[in-house]
């Protein structure tokens, strides 16, 4: 994701705090802690007039992540949804495991999926579901797709 911490909406985290089933007290000093932000910037050694974001959260706060994972939440309930239907069908990593599709890190997302072009269209629409209400948006520079060695080429093309 681009920028993801800079990009959460806090209307979304809100959202997704209440939905998760936190503690209205807790919803409400998570939502004040990170729009209580206020921002002073000297430029030629003169400080500017304050500014107030209206979404985000601070790198290196030691509760981004967390509070990032719960509006990510978002994305994996998506997910989970597009399965359920069956429009989206997940892989088996090995044999004896589970089946899998998505696997988050912070801000990075694996999405593991049979490679043809109803999944990949099922996956385009999701991700466009979640980047349109949270505010996120693709990094086209950290995206990547992989395929395994016996996917054919033409289904590569097509999925593409």
């Amino acid at each position: 994701m681009h920028k993801a911490y800079d990009r959460v909406e806090w209307e979304i985290l809100e959202k997704m705090v209440i939905k998760l089933g936190f503690n209205d007290r807790w919803v409400r000093l998570i939502v004040a802690c990170v729009s209580s932000i206020r921002y002073s910037v000297q430029f030629n050694s003169m400080e500017t007039d304050i500014i107030t974001p209206t979404r985000g959260i601070r790198q290196g706060d030691p509760s981004s992540p967390y509070l990032f994972l719960i509006v990510a939440a978002g994305l994996s309930r998506l997910i989970q949804q597009a399965e359920e239907r069956g429009d989206l069908e997940r892989i088996k990593i090995c044999r004896e495991e589970p089946m899998v599709s998505h696997l988050l890190f912070g801000d990075d997302s694996l999405i593991l999926m049979h490679a043809n072009k109803s999944n990949a269209d099922c996956l385009r629409d999701t991700i466009g579901m979640y980047y349109q209400s949270s505010g996120q948006m693709l990094s086209a520079a950290k995206s990547s797709i992989f395929f395994s060695g016996n996917t054919k080429a033409e289904v590569k093309l097509e999925s593409m």
